[in-house]
C-alpha cells in the first residue's frame, strides 16, 4: 500500500469516527453470526476488527434496506481490509456492495471525497499488482468500485498514469477477456450491470491518452520475460487495439 493511499484510510476512522453501533446489529443471529460474534463487532475498535469477522459480517443475511448508520461505521474498516489485499467477500465485486443500498445524497461532501479519492488510489496500486489475490480480474475491481457508487469514469481515467508491466497485464485481460456477448460491448462480470459496461466500454474506445502506454506494451514484446505465448498473443492483440485507438484519435486531429 503506497502511502497516499495509507493516509486516506487513516482519515477515514476520523471521518465516520461518528457513527456508533449497538446490539442488535442488522444481521442475522440465527445461522450467519452467533450472539457473541454480533457483540464482538459493535464492541471492538473498528481498527482492530479482524479480517474473518468482517468477512462473515458482510456475507451474512440482512434487511432489505439496512441503517446507513452502522454500515458507515464499518466503512474504515472495509477500506483498510481491501487495501490490505484482503477481501471480505467471496466475490471480489461484493466487497463494496453494501454502498449499493443507498442514494448518494446519503452521504455528506466529506464522505464522498473520501471514497472517491480511495477508488481512485486503490485502483492505481491494484494495477501495480499482477496477478491480484486469488486470481481476481481487474474487471472484477471496476465492478467492485462501481458498486461502491464512485465516478468510475474519473477512476478509469488514471489508467494512463499507471504506465508499468503489470498495468499492462492488467489491460490486455480487460480487452481480451473482460467482455462478452454479440457486439463484445458487456462486461464478462456476472456482477456488471448494463450501465458500467457502457462506461468501461465506451472508455476503452474514446479515450486517447490510452495510446501513452504503446512504448511499454513494445518493451513487454520485446523481452516478454515469464510471460506464456497466450498471454504474450494477448497483449499483442491488446496493442494493436491501441494502434486502432490512435488511429482513431490522428483522424480527428
Amino acid at each position: 500500500m503506497n502511502e497516499k493511499l495509507r493516509h486516506i484510510i487513516d482519515q477515514s476512522y476520523t471521518v465516520f469516527s461518528k457513527y456508533k453501533v449497538t446490539v442488535p446489529l442488522d444481521v442475522c443471529t440465527e445461522c450467519c453470526l452467533t450472539p457473541s460474534q454480533e457483540s464482538s463487532l459493535a464492541s471492538m475498535s473498528v481498527k482492530q476488527i479482524p479480517f474473518e469477522l468482517l468477512y462473515e459480517y458482510n456475507t451474512a443475511a440482512k434487511t432489505e434496506l439496512p441503517g446507513i448508520e452502522e454500515f458507515k461505521h464499518f466503512v474504515p474498516r472495509f477500506l483498510d481490509l481491501t487495501a490490505e489485499l484482503q477481501f471480505v467477500h467471496h466475490s471480489a465485486e461484493l466487497i463494496l456492495s453494501r454502498f449499493d443500498y443507498y442514494n448518494k445524497d446519503e452521504w455528506t461532501k466529506e464522505e464522498s471525497e473520501l471514497v472517491q479519492n480511495y477508488a481512485i488510489e486503490l485502483f492505481g496500486y491494484f494495477l501495480s499488482i499482477y496477478p491480484l489475490p486469488e486470481l481476481e480480474k481487474i474487471d472484477a475491481i471496476i465492478v467492485m468500485l462501481y458498486k461502491a457508487k464512485v465516478d468510475i469514469k474519473e477512476v478509469l481515467l488514471n489508467w494512463k498514469k499507471a504506465i508499468s508491466r503489470s498495468s499492462i497485464l492488467h489491460l490486455s485481460d480487460l480487452i481480451c477477456r473482460g467482455f462478452k456477448g454479440a457486439k463484445n460491448e458487456l462486461l464478462s462480470s456476472p456482477f456488471a450491470d448494463e450501465q458500467i459496461s457502457k462506461i468501461v466500454f465506451e472508455w476503452l474506445h474514446s479515450d486517447y491518452e490510452l495510446v501513452k502506454l504503446k512504448p511499454k506494451i513494445e518493451e513487454i514484446i520485446m523481452e516478454p520475460k515469464e510471460i506464456d505465448e497466450w498471454k504474450l498473443n494477448e497483449i499483442d492483440w491488446t496493442y494493436e487495439k491501441l494502434n486502432e485507438l490512435d488511429f482513431k484519435r490522428s483522424k480527428k486531429e
